[in-house]
């Protein structure tokens, strides 16, 4: 068992998360909303990401809060708020690592480490359009914050800096000076300078304490990306999209160098070697003081995204576009381990504070922690996803299934435990159903096909092809025997399947009859609902009712609105309830079947498009609908009132689903999580 060094800051998380917490899946339960009992899946990934000073701590920013790993157990220490349905879009840690700074829309939020709590907001009234923060750095003594932000209040697309005091929260000064916007700020050693870079393709270096400019570097002839000093705060390297490195010296602002590689540079511990990944897939490392090249490390087969050196200095990390980790001994130049696992771009390599643990991040929405000894994967933190488009529970309960971009997750529903990830889709997933009997999961996808999945083994039984655009929607029969199938494309949209052999039965057809988002099979399985949108000019959406045994038009329900979202039959097979969305406003309507005729006053919605889900109680008694304005209500069925509104999501509800006994609400979103919501809660209006 590899030792590991856990600082002050770590053993403060987990003793403040032990206290409060027994079950090894307590992070379900972090920060959660009013109503809600756990939660599956950590957010969807913003692009953020920041390691401590000592490299003890990881930071990663989701669409729900920003998360706190220790860097080398892989462990979860905690959730820090948002506080608000907002985008994390940079990070940065205090040099004491003991605060952390994420820079969002409006605001930058400034969290205490040791407790998880937000510390205070910096959010400067003066200026009216104050927008995200590009970049952030702390001064090395930890009491000044700076950030680059875009800002459009002062009538140009001229972009300040604001220098901010860390104590009290007041902004000290604001640099101007700009044109464009600031994507790097960062601190001297000494704390005197400031170093900006900038899309006016200009580098401009200021006095931190009298806020007045210095110097402007120009050389670059595209956006500068990155600004770093060396260590001993001599040498200031900037990299750009030109795909040049810059050497500056600091006290003349004479241009000392130029190298060959991207804005994805690092300096060594000991500040004498830079490395640089470039387009061309090859790394190279740099002599500092003379700016001559000494290696060129090649292997990568394309771009590389990342490089990062080892605590002492002695192997280098690349994270590259061909999905692997490739770990160098600098001394010699020579590769000594791949890392492969990734099934997306490596974007994000760092080591941790032990030189034994390497975090990698990925767009495969994965964070992975590595053994450097062995080069064997320790850990991989697969809850962070793009988004949920749909969500079923299992006929026993025991089990929820969620379609997550390419992807089906397979969730313990009593414990949160994420159980098996069912990978075969090559586009979003946009629906999953369980057979009656359990055994079965099917899914649609974007990618044209509909996958029939072994429940207990994950294997994937049959592929079902034939559709010639995204499937939108797939269910299953009550007797479980066929499987019925939605499609967008222009013709032969509706199909029923033959689920032991996998066989086509059937192709419901009717001239006009274009974009099926929804099919649902009534409680008996006599008929097939269908709801069309309309693409065609003159066209309509209607809902279109089929007799199963015969494949024939028993009637269709002309809609006046842009399109039908979802539908259901009720548990009785009494009420079929479809929601549809005209003019920007979401409409449920409940029919009564055996009339065809809609049963009361529409249900509405007052978010533009703001339906996307459906569905009944067990017992039929409540609706349930998902949101685009983040939200969950609930509506009493017989007198079409709102009942109570779960909030908690951050980024619209795509999919509902009741559990068997009609306990708990599943709920997935766009946001890249499921929250449970207890329904034996008192109500919320």
């Amino acid at each position: 068992m590899k030792s590991t060094t856990l600082t002050t800051v770590t053993l403060l998380l987990i003793a403040l998360l032990i206290s409060t917490t027994t079950s090894a899946q307590d992070y379900t339960r972090w920060g959660l909303p009013d109503g809600a009992k756990m939660r599956l899946g950590k957010g969807r990934l913003t692009g953020a990401f920041a390691s401590s000073p000592d490299g003890s701590l990881v930071a990663v920013a989701s669409k729900i809060g920003v998360w706190l790993y220790d860097a080398n157990t892989s462990k979860e220490l905690a959730l820090l708020p948002i506080g608000y349905t907002d985008s994390v879009s940079v990070l940065c840690f205090s040099p004491d690592g003991k605060t952390l700074a994420g820079g969002m829309n409006v605001s930058i939020h400034l969290w205490n480490v040791d407790t998880g709590k937000l510390q205070k907001i910096l959010n400067p009234k003066i200026l009216n359009g104050h927008a995200s923060s590009r970049s952030m750095c702390f001064s090395p003594d930890g009491q000044m914050l700076a950030s680059g932000v875009w800002d459009n209040s002062i009538g140009a697309w001229g972009d300040p800096i604001h220098l901010w005091n860390v104590d009290t929260g007041k902004l000290q000064k604001i640099l101007n000076g700009h044109t464009e916007q600031i994507n790097s700020v960062c601190f001297s050693p000494d704390g005197r300078t400031l170093a900006s870079g900038s899309g006016d393709r200009t580098i401009q270096l200021w006095d931190v304490n009298t806020g007045k400019h210095r110097n402007t570097l120009t050389g670059h002839t595209d956006s500068v990306w990155r600004v770093s000093f060396s260590p001993d705060g001599r040498t200031l390297v900037s990299g750009s999209e030109d795909k040049t490195i810059q050497l500056w010296d600091v006290d003349t602002g004479e241009h000392r160098q130029t190298l060959l590689g991207l804005w994805n540079v690092r300096f060594s511990p000991d500040g004498n070697t830079l490395a640089s990944g470039s387009q061309d897939k090859t790394i190279q490392l740099w002599d500092v003081n003379t700016g001559t090249l000494q290696k060129t490390l090649t292997g990568h087969t394309r771009n590389i995204y990342s490089v990062c050196f080892s605590p002492d200095g002695n192997t280098l990390a690349s994270g590259s576009q061909d999905k692997t980790i490739r770990l160098w001994d600098v001394n010699t130049g020579t590769l000594q381990k791949t890392l492969t696992g990734h099934t997306g771009s490596v974007q994000i390599v760092r080591f941790g504070s032990d030189g034994q643990t390497l975090v990698s991040r990925s767009n495969d929405n994965t964070i992975r922690f590595w053994n450097v000894k062995t080069a064997t994967l320790e850990k991989t933190v697969a809850e962070h996803t793009s988004f949920v488009e749909s969500v079923c529970f299992s006929p026993d309960g025991q089990t929820l299934a969620s379609g997550e971009d390419n992807t089906i997750r397979l969730w313990h529903a009593n414990t949160g435990e994420l159980q098996r990830i069912l990978i075969g889709h090559t586009a979003h997933v946009t629906s999953v159903c369980f057979s009656p009997d359990g055994q079965t999961l099917a899914s649609s996808s974007g990618d044209q096909t509909i996958r029939l999945w072994d429940v207990a083994t994950g294997t994937n039984q049959n592929i079902l092809t034939g559709h010639t655009e995204g499937v939108e929607s797939v269910c299953f029969s009550p007797d479980g025997q066929m499987l019925a199938s939605g499609s967008w494309e222009d013709t032969n949209t509706i199909r029923l399947w033959d689920v032991d052999t996998g066989t086509l039965r059937n192709t419901l057809t009717l001239i006009g009859h274009t974009a099926v988002s929804s099919v649902c099979f009534s409680p008996d399985g006599r008929t097939l609902a269908s709801g069309r949108t309309a693409l065609r000019e003159g066209g309509s959406s209607a809902i279109l009712l089929w007799d199963v045994t015969t494949g024939t038009l028993r009637n269709m329900l002309t809609l006046q609105d842009d399109g039908v979202e979802s539908m259901c039959f009720s548990p009785d097979g009494q009420t079929l309830a479809s929601l549809s969305a005209s003019e920007g406003f979401g409409t449920i309507l409940l029919w009564d079947v055996t009339t065809d005729t809609p049963r009361n006053t529409p249900i509405g919605h007052t978010e533009s498009n703001s339906v996307w889900s459906l569905c009944f109680s067990p017992d039929g008694q409540t609706l349930a609908s998902g949101s685009w304005n983040d939200t969950v209500p609930l509506w009493d069925v017989t007198t079409g009132e709102l009942q109570r509104t779960f909030a908690g999501h951050t980024r619209g509800v795509s999919s509902v689903c009741f559990s068997p006994d009609g306990r708990t609400l599943a709920s997935g979103s766009y946001d890249g999580t499921v929250l449970l919501w207890n329904l034996h809660r008192p109500e919320q209006k």
